[in-house]
């Protein structure tokens, strides 16, 4: 047997009820409607996906179209006198002759139909029906005073006809709301079947009251609900995140000998690392595998990741800001764990680093406005200098002479880099600017702070000037920029054999 999906008169409701309405899915396959009145299961001019729309979502089209529909107020039915069909107004949805005419309107914007009672009572709302049988058997006026009722008290329609109304009152009110219900129910219908010019405020006031306490235990028990579910949600998390912990303790604590050997392996960490330091550049995927592939990767590593998983995880950084590889089930996960780990903490280190330099640029050194224009092209051109308006490189052209004129920072200015100029900015003398101080240095900042500096006392003020280094970092740096200096001069004197030769006996 043939399903129909809409018959003529359905189609043409959904038609006429359409602007009102506004549904995108509905919007898409009007055209199709307004083409074929009869629209089958069968019909070949059926896209599948109008027919998914149609079988889908067909019956709660209808329903909502039955609410914009309301009986019209001045004239909401009429009776042919004449005896002859013929004479008859037909009906707009199913196109019959009618004798019996109820006049309905659009609420969106008023158009006006005339629809057979056999379509009143299968198309349109609860709402209409009940007023169109007041209105035919009691009081003409009824829709008339309905409206008027509704203007003063816009809850009314929802307790009479919303059955989903006050969705989270708690069953124990589930009575005073139906008392409430059958109320103002009887009390509309006392107001409606006679014609009245004066609204039932008396009648009406009690269950209204009574409403909006009830409204207000609905909201409260919604929102006590939305707290119960963050806290489930929370609750869930916390159960997860233990759960996911206990898994890798588990997943370490059985690692084999191997796998622990691989990781305390100096070729694995490095390679880890230079791979993380090409990741935190944000290269294009193209580049990254370029400069990927000229890093020699250890033998014990190629069974273990490929250049394949390594873009995944660059992308996968580039985008989140952190590497799951949740689809590269594959990689060892402690691999991935490490190599999460040295990203992003050097992530966090080249931003803060770019950060600094950026500051001192603009106000630690002082350079002429030539010097420090090129200086600031130059930190445009890495990834953390794209993440940045380019008129905060405009303005840091001109920024220490306004900082130094009691101007503040711009109000434009990102969040984060606002806050870390503002940082660098606490620890600033009373007078005059000294440059932010890195917390950490490498080999080659130290080679190039030994030029041009003649002995340690000198490099050693350069290096206090521009770094910050943890305690033992900075214990560690200061000797060894000591011991350089004093080699220097050994093997300018020519004595390194010697002062080795009684070094060793010193420390015998």
């Amino acid at each position: 047997m043939v399903t129909t999906l809409l018959t003529p008169a359905e189609n043409r409701f959904l038609q006429l009820s359409q602007p009102a309405l506004q549904l995108p899915d509905l919007t898409r396959v009007m055209p199709l409607l307004r083409e074929h009145p009869t629209v089958k299961m069968t019909s070949d001019f059926l896209t599948r996906s109008a027919r998914d729309l149609l079988t889908d979502q067909r019956i709660e089209w209808l329903v909502q179209g039955s609410r914009v529909w309301k009986l019209l107020a001045r004239l909401p039915y009429a009776i042919n006198t004449s005896v002859h069909r013929t004479d008859w107004t037909h009906c707009a949805l199913c196109h019959k002759p009618v004798r019996y005419e109820y006049h309905v309107v659009l609420r969106t914007d008023g158009q006006e139909i005339v629809v057979g009672s056999e379509c009143v009572k299968k198309f349109m709302s609860d709402e209409m029906q009940y007023l169109m049988t007041i209105t035919t058997e009691d009081n003409f006026h009824a829709v008339a005073q309905y409206d008027d009722l509704t203007a003063h008290y816009p809850q009314v329609p929802e307790i009479l006809w919303d059955q989903a109304a006050l969705p989270h009152l708690p069953q124990p009110q589930h009575g005073r709301q139906r008392w409430v219900r059958r109320g103002t129910r009887t009390t509309v219908d006392d107001y409606l079947k006679r014609r009245h010019r004066q609204l039932p405020q008396a009648a009406l006031t009690p269950y209204l009251t009574e409403y909006t306490q009830l409204t207000e235990l609905d909201r409260k028990a919604a929102q006590a609900l939305v707290q119960k579910q963050a806290q489930q949600g929370k609750v869930a998390k916390q159960r997860a995140e233990r759960e996911a912990a206990a898994a890798w303790k588990k997943a370490e604590t059985q690692e084999s000998a191997a796998v622990q050997e691989l990781r305390a392996a100096k070729p694995y960490g490095n390679y880890l690392t230079t791979v993380a330091e090409l990741i935190v550049q944000h290269l294009p995927l193209t580049d990254f595998k370029a400069r990927l592939a000229k890093i020699d990767q250890p033998r014990s590593l190629k069974k273990l990741v490929n250049s394949y998983q390594l873009g995944v995880m660059a992308t996968e950084f580039d985008r989140r800001g952190k590497i799951v590889a949740s689809r590269l089930q594959i990689v060892p996960r402690y691999l991935v764990a490490d190599l999460n780990r040295d990203v992003c903490f050097r992530a966090k280190q080249r931003q803060r680093d770019w950060y600094d330099d950026l500051f001192n640029v603009t106000i630690g050194f002082a350079l002429t406005p030539e010097e420090r224009r090129a200086q600031l092209q130059h930190l445009r051109d890495p990834w953390e200098g794209h993440q940045v308006p380019r008129q905060v490189f405009t303005d840091c052209e001109t920024l220490r002479d306004k900082l130094t004129a009691g101007e503040s920072l711009s109000p434009s200015w990102p969040v984060e880099l606002t806050r870390a100029f503002t940082e660098r900015l606490a620890v600033q003398p009373q007078q005059g600017w000294v440059p932010a101080r890195k917390n950490h240095v490498t080999p080659s900042q130290l080679r190039h702070l030994t030029i041009d500096q003649p002995d340690f006392t000198a490099v050693r003020t350069t290096y206090r000037r521009l770094y910050a280094l943890p305690a033992e970092d900075d214990a560690v740096t200061v000797s060894a920029l000591h011991q350089y200096y004093l080699r220097q001069r050994d093997q300018e004197a020519k004595r390194q054999d010697a002062t080795q030769a009684l070094l060793r006996q010193l420390l015998e």
